[in-house]
Order: structure tokens, then sequence, then C-alpha cells
């Protein structure tokens, strides 16, 4: 019999001002612990509660974007008393000390998606590793400073509509739960009999694959858990992928094995699309989208015969007597049949069926031995997650609106590229830069001759972009000849060069055509200027120009570089080789490397590269990344309307803030000539 429904619906608006004596960033800890909280209060509050938190963004609409709660409790699973218990905690919990919770008074805003044209789902990065057919689905690593404002950035700047939706549901499902576990104990004890046999040699997959499966299996079984669903619904199907990109480099921290997280995308015309699309009109949890890799036969297959240990002796030529056989003659005679390829969800009554037998015989003992487990019973747990994991997602965003920075704030020099230009451009030549002004108004000047390469960071929409045009601007002012090229993954930052300076300006937009790219551009200038300096018998670029060689410097930018670990193995290992061979080699040969990203971590840029980049300009980012760059929190710190203000540390090792100028840009409704770029390009 299907269940009824209720719902509650709550708008979820920001309280201006807070009552609070403690410190702005003690505060802002204070406010994300009461929503990791509520998060582990939740889980204790009823079985098959559906609690779903939404970001709906129409440009037409104002505000553009609105911050929804809405909650589905099924009418036969909750009493009067757990009813009660969920109101007071939303609305006189700690968490209204933060935001107001307004009552909505239907559902019916929500169920009015035609306009949605794709979905897109964040999942558990989960893989099976040929040959040794390991299956590995990846916990979250939460990272609790999230605040989402480097996700409502991004959502601000799209032109359709788009809603973000985390949605979690209480886990009960007792029959599915016995075979997740069975299989997490007979996955452990297979991959100790694969080590066993290693003859002592060290297998890093083997120990990452055991590690993992220890941490489900002592966590999982005893914790309460949630089914989660994080997904995009867009209007406009390139729009989905950056929001939960940007979602994802927030929510979670990186860890040494890799990813964590995958984002699977449909449209309309592709299947669980439509069932996906009424899970979120019903406050529901839909797996209709899911990873392809369960299409392989191996997910079929029993954990005992799926990973084996190397073969000896005669097993190299079959018949190894140490392996379970895949359908053992006693659990072939209760199997029941399979119907359009195997899942969890089909067989959920199989524990049921095995320990039928209760008479005290022989055959009764023997089917209380749990069944031989196989690879697609561990499908379930790419779709679950604990508080803690899923804690980092589930965030309600912490508006500039909460005077929380304000109550210490100071005010802040404002610089403009004007007048920064008019009055100190005296200081700009080949070999220098201004990279801003200090907290005293003072221009803060940077030299490419003494600190080649420089590592720029920041979250959308706190200044990165306009401080790279400001670069730009005075590399070609200082250096007419100079050719700057630019992998721009963003696509819509620097168009305006191409425009007005396609002498001086190379730009590529896509990972496919960056490998050619790149070739060029160490073929053309970095190794050009390494036989020029074999030719003269220099050793820079100074000597070069005093023995009359017209050679001004190079600058290569990497806007957006989070892209690059999204490109082939080939292609990283090319970037990679050639970043560590310029970070060598660049600053003698007047080759300059400026390395862009939001979120810098292993996966990105090796510290290699990262150590080579001796000049550090953060942007506003989360403490966690700014501890990450600086090793310190300064760069977190920033408030987001600080928008241009951002730590810079030299080779040094010394930390200061600097106030990067605003530089305007020729658009269509600014003329060329009421911007600082009339100085480079000659008048028509």
């Amino acid at each position: 019999m299907k269940k009824t429904s209720y719902f509650w619906i709550f708008e979820i608006s920001h309280k201006r001002t807070i009552q609070d004596n403690t410190r702005p960033t003690e505060l802002r800890k204070n406010l994300q612990q009461t929503q990791q909280q509520l998060i582990s209060s939740i889980s204790n509050l009823g079985t098959n509660l559906t609690i779903s938190l939404r970001y709906i963004y129409d440009p037409d609409q104002s505000p553009k974007l609105k911050t929804y709660l809405l909650i589905n409790r099924p009418h036969n699973t909750q009493t009067a008393e757990h009813s009660e218990q969920i109101l007071s905690l939303l609305t006189k919990g700690k968490l209204s000390q933060f935001f107001t919770l307004t009552p909505q008074p239907n559902l019916t805003p929500f169920q009015n998606l035609d306009w949605v044209q794709t979905i897109a789902e964040i999942l558990k990065h989960e893989e099976f590793i040929a040959p040794q057919n390991y299956y590995l689905p990846h916990l979250f690593e939460a990272n609790q400073t999230n605040d989402m404002s480097a996700v409502c950035d991004v959502i601000h700047r799209l032109d359709s509509k788009l809603i973000l939706e985390i949605t979690l549901q209480t886990y009960d499902n007792p029959n599915q739960k016995s075979l997740w576990v069975n299989a997490i104990n007979q996955m452990l004890a297979q991959l100790d009999k694969v080590n066993a046999n290693t003859s002592g040699i060290k297998d890093n997959i083997l120990s990452v694959t055991s590690a993992l499966y220890q941490k489900y299996q002592q966590s999982y079984p005893n914790s309460d858990l949630f089914q989660y669903s994080i997904k995009a619904l867009a209007e406009n199907r390139a729009d989905a992928f950056p929001v939960l990109d940007a979602l994802i480099h927030e929510a979670i921290k990186e860890t040494p094995h890799g990813k964590q997280c995958r984002i699977i995308q449909v449209s309309k015309d592709r299947p669980g699309f439509y069932e996906s699309l009424e899970a979120t009109k019903n406050v529901d949890i839909s797996s209709a989208i899911e990873w392809e890799g369960w299409h392989k036969n191996n997910s079929q297959m029993s954990i005992a015969n799926a990973i084996q240990p190397q073969k000896k002796g005669l097993g190299k030529f079959g018949g190894d007597s140490g392996s379970l056989p895949d359908k053992p003659s006693f659990y072939h005679q209760n199997q029941p049949p399979m119907i359009g390829g195997v899942n969890s969800e089909q067989n959920s009554n199989l524990p049921q069926l095995y320990n039928a037998v209760s008479d005290g015989s022989g055959l009764a003992k023997l089917s209380s031995t749990p069944p031989p487990s196989r690879m697609v019973d561990l499908k379930p747990l790419h779709r679950l997650a604990t508080a803690q994991e899923i804690s980092g997602f589930f965030r309600i965003a912490v508006s500039q609106e909460i005077s929380i920075e304000n109550m210490t704030e100071k005010s802040l020099p404002v610089a403009n590229a004007e007048d920064l230009f008019n009055h100190h451009r005296n200081l700009i030549d080949a070999d220098t830069y201004i990279v801003g002004i200090d907290d005293k108004g003072n221009p803060v000047p940077s030299s490419w001759a003494e600190i080649p390469h420089r590592l720029v960071a920041g979250v959308p929409g706190a200044g990165k972009s306009n401080f790279l045009n400001w670069v730009i601007f005075q590399f070609i002012y200082a250096n007419p000849k100079g050719k700057i090229y630019i992998a721009d993954f963003a696509g819509v930052d620097f168009n305006f060069l191409v425009k007005y300076l396609k002498d001086n300006v190379e730009i590529v937009t896509t990972i496919e055509e960056c490998q050619l790219f790149v070739e060029k551009l160490h073929t053309d200038e970095y190794q050009r200027r390494i036989e020029l300096l074999k030719q003269y018998e220099v050793q820079n670029i100074q000597q070069l120009k005093e023995q009359g060689v017209d050679i001004p410097r190079t600058l290569w930018i990497i806007d957006e570089a989070a892209a690059i670990a999204r490109a082939s193995d080939k292609l990283q290992r090319i970037i990679e080789n050639r970043l560590i061979q310029y970070a060598n080699q660049g600053r003698k040969c007047g080759f300059h490397v400026i390395f862009c990203t939001q979120r810098p971590t292993s996966a990105i840029i090796s510290n290699q590269v990262l150590d080579s980049c001796e000049e550090k300009i953060v942007f506003r980012v989360t403490e966690e990344a700014s501890g990450l760059i600086l090793e310190n929190s300064l760069a977190g710190t920033i408030p987001k309307k600080a928008v241009g203000r951002a730590v810079l540390r030299g080779s040094e090792g010394d930390n200061i803030f600097v106030n990067t100028p605003y530089i305007g840009i020729p658009r269509k409704t600014v003329s060329l000539q009421d911007t600082l770029w009339r100085h480079l390009v000659p008048e028509p």
C-alpha cells in the first residue's frame, strides 16, 4: 500500500544581525558546526524521513536565488511526537540563531519543472580496478568549512533557470543492509587471502582497497545512514556541470587516493531523466541515474570468484582448490531467479530465504551461514553516507548580510587601475609590474626577473580574473612585442584581448586544443630561447639583450587549472612535465607561467610545480585552501565584499595583504577609449 506523504516547506532567509560578542571567525565556525549537528539530529528523528535543501535560481525573479527546505514525512511512519520534534528542531533550535524559516503554503511551485532540460548528479566515485576486479566505492571526506559562497557565485553567473538540490533520506532497509554487510565482510576476508599470497610484494592498490573496506566495516553497520541525492536541474544543459563542480571543490577535501566524486549528466532523451525528475517533484530519492560500470559482467560475479590470489603450482592450469565456486550446489538450489540483471533491490529477500529452515537439522545449521556475496551486493554503498560524510554538501549558504565580519572589519583602501597607472607608471617596466596597493595605499611592485612564476588562487568572484587582466595590461605595456599565451578553460574572461591585441595574445579554450597549444608554445618560445642562449653563450635573457638580440619576455597563463585534472592522462603528463621544466629554466630565458586555480591540490598541481611558484597571490578562499597554499588561514578571513583583496606571499615567505585594482575592459556598453587598454591599441 502506498504511503501517504505530508510535506513541510520553508523558505530560508538570513537574519541580518547576530547578537554575539565572539570573534567573527569563531562565530562563523559556530554557524558551520550548527549545520553539521543538524544532520546528525535529523538522522535520529524517524525512519523514511526525507529532507531536501534546494537553491532555486531564476534570473527573471528578484531575488534571483532563493533557498528552501522541504521535508517529506510519510504519515504512517511518523508519530505526532516525531513531527513536533522535527518542527521544533528546525524553527527553535540553534539554526534559528542564524536563519529564519518561513512556512510556505504548498508544493505546487516546486512541481512545475517543464523547463528542466538536463539533470546532473554527484555520486561517490566508484570504479572496478582491472585486472584485479577490485570494486572501490570511495568515501566522502567532508570539508566542514564550506559556506557555499563559491557555489552561489557560480550560480549567480548563469543566464537561465537552475535548481541545486541536496536531498537526504534516513536509511531503513534491513534486508538490503544484511546483504552489503555480509559483502563487506567477505570482501575483506578475500582481500586478506589475496594479500597472504603476494609473497611479500607490496600492492598499493590492494592496500588502498583493504583500508577503504575496513572504514566501511567500522562505520557503516552501526551508524545512522542516509541515502543521498545531490543534483542540479538545469534549463541550459551547459550550466549543471560548473555548479556541481564548484560544489565538489567546496564540500569535500582532497585525499591521497584521488577523486571522491563523479558527475553523471543526462538529458530528456536518456534513461533515468524522468524518474529523477519525479523524485524531485515528490521530495524523494531516485537511483535511476547511475554509473555505467554496473553493466559490466564482473558486477554479477561472487566476490570469492571475482577477487582471487595469484595461482601457484598446478593452480596455474585451473582447478585451484582454494577458490570458492561461483555457484555452490547447496546455494544454487536456493538461489532465486534473476530478472533483468542483478541488483541488491531485486534480491532484498535473500537472507530470509537462506534462513527459512529452522528444524534443528544439519541443513538448518548450514543455512545460518551467510550466502556467498556478489560484487553487486556492494552497490548500495555508493548511495549511502553517514552524517559526517554528507555534512560538507548539506549546507545553507552563509550570506554576507549576516554582520559577522562587519563587527570588527576596518575600512580598506580601494585601488583603481587608472589612478595607480597614472601615479606610478614609472614603476612598470619589462622586469617589473605592480601587484596593487597595501593597506597604507602604497604601491606593491613585483619582479619578473627575480620571481619568474606565480600561483593565483581564489574562489569565483573574488577578483582573480580582473587581476590577470591587470597583469596582462602591464606586461604588454612594458613589452609591446611580448607574447601572452592563455589556456582559458572557462572561455569567457579574455575574449576582448583577441579582438584588440591579436598580435600579442593567443588563446585556447578547450582541453582538446591544449595539447597542440602546449607543444607549439614549447617549440616556438621555450626551445627557441634556450637555443639562443647557447648560440650567444650567455646565461640569461638580460645578457642576450646586451648582445643586441631583441627578445621580449613571454607569459603563459593557465586559467581554471582544475580542468587539466579532467584531461587525459597523456595531456596531464605533458603539461606537468613542461611546467616542471619551465620551473627550472624559465627564469633565465624570460619564460614565465601564471598558474590559476580555485583550489590547488595534488590532483591539480604537484608539489614541485607549486614550490616553483615562488610568488603566490591568494584571493578569498576557504580557510582550508588558505592553509594548503599559505600554511595559514589569512586568505580564508578575507570578507566576501572585499573583491580584489588578496594575500601576497613572496619568495622570502612573508605575507602581506594587497588590494588589487579594478581595471575596466571594453564591452558593448564600454568604449575602448574609456578604459586603460587605449594605451595599448593604436587609434584607428
